[in-house]
């Protein structure tokens, strides 16, 4: 395939980068941005442009949907996203950061305006007791008890620039302690040390009382969800990364679409095991669940029914043992919707233009 570029060692194909938005139950209600490049291939980034402009790209997705907003939008980055320039970057007032970062920074504590270095300013920041939540831990779902601390802090630049006028100002520092890990109905013991984390989330969002810190672990945790969208897309029902074309345009079509369908994979999928009853808007559009009512004759208000009907499209019964479908049946069902859908709004012009 012509245009691909290096990924790690002799291994080629081209980055993507992408922004899910998620409701705060972590159920996957679309993607905001998406960004392809490649190095040294067919799509390289500008001369002079660094791989880290992704994270101030995807804020500008943000932004520009929370201007049309009267929501609060949480912009929740990993380790990757520790960029300077990322936390001053500008935001919409409905938009807050949370950025887990690492780099052995100076940082100001602004309550007694001792300056340390990252990894030695615990003992400094109030503590907040502990708390659980889960995340995904070798593609299994785990729940960690968490120490927490935290504090208003400011950031230091690099050493080139002054901290007096460039040090950042109203953010805060979380710092979570993994201290306990077991697996979720079990309660098996499932901690190990040399696993255990420890997250510096820096943050927008206000930390004056225990639920605050609560909230800033609760929205981190979220996080997780944009790397089960990445598993729905390469390893599970999807395999994009099997897809083979002549060149590199024509796969990141391909790659468009697949990223379509599989952030509804994951929302549906998702839906089905937190709460099937909740709204079929909630993952389905307006001109889908019209589509959906003409194949089944029923009226579709939970997501239950959308399934159910959307997976009429494939012949799929359901039964006792079986009253849902697995997820590689939902994929070629969405696919196969997808396409519908596609035909009628082009025969139709529903939705306008």
């Amino acid at each position: 395939m012509s245009g691909l570029g290096v990924i790690q060692g002799r291994v080629r194909g081209v980055m993507q980068h992408n922004v899910l938005l998620v409701n705060e139950s972590g159920l996957p209600l679309g993607l905001l941005g998406q960004q392809y490049w490649t190095r040294k291939g067919g799509l390289n980034l500008p001369k002079g442009e660094k791989e880290s402009s992704k994270w101030l790209k995807g804020l500008d997705a943000i932004n520009q949907q929370a201007s049309q907003l009267n929501k609060r939008l949480v912009a929740v980055e990993d380790r990757e996203g520790d960029v300077f320039e990322f936390f001053k970057a500008p935001r919409e007032k409905n938009v807050e950061l949370i950025v887990r970062v690492y780099q052995p920074r100076n940082l100001e504590v602004v309550t007694s305006q001792v300056v340390c270095k990252l990894p030695e300013i615990s003992p400094h920041l109030r503590d907040y007791g502990t708390e659980r939540v889960r995340i995904y831990r070798h593609n299994r779902e785990v729940e960690v008890t968490l120490r927490l601390r935290a504090g208003a802090v400011n950031v230091y630049p690099d050493k080139n620039l002054s901290p007096k006028k460039h040090k950042t100002q109203g953010l805060s520092l979380v710092i979570a302690q993994e201290i306990s890990c077991v697996e979720p109905r079990t309660q098996e013991d499932l901690f190990c040390s040399e696993e255990a984390a420890t997250w510096h989330l820096l943050t927008s969002l206000p930390i004056e009382t225990r639920e605050q810190v609560i909230r800033v672990t609760q929205f981190y945790a979220l996080r997780w969800q944009v790397e089960r969208f990445h598993y729905t897309l390469k390893s599970g029902a999807l395999q994009v990364e099997n897809l083979q074309f002549d060149d590199i345009h024509t796969l990141v079509n391909a790659l468009s679409f697949y990223s379509v369908v599989g952030w509804q994979l994951f929302a549906l999928t998702y839906a089905i095991r937190e709460n099937s009853e909740q709204s079929a808007r909630a993952v389905f559009d307006e001109s889908e669940v019209m589509l959906l009512q003409n194949v089944s004759s029923k009226k579709i208000v939970s997501i239950a029914d959308a399934v159910l009907a959307l997976t009429k499209l494939i012949g799929f019964a359901p039964s006792k043992k079986q009253p849902f479908p697995g997820v590689k049946v939902l994929a070629t069902a969405i696919d196969r919707l997808f396409f519908m859908k596609l035909g009628f709004l082009g025969s139709s012009g529903f939705g306008g233009s």
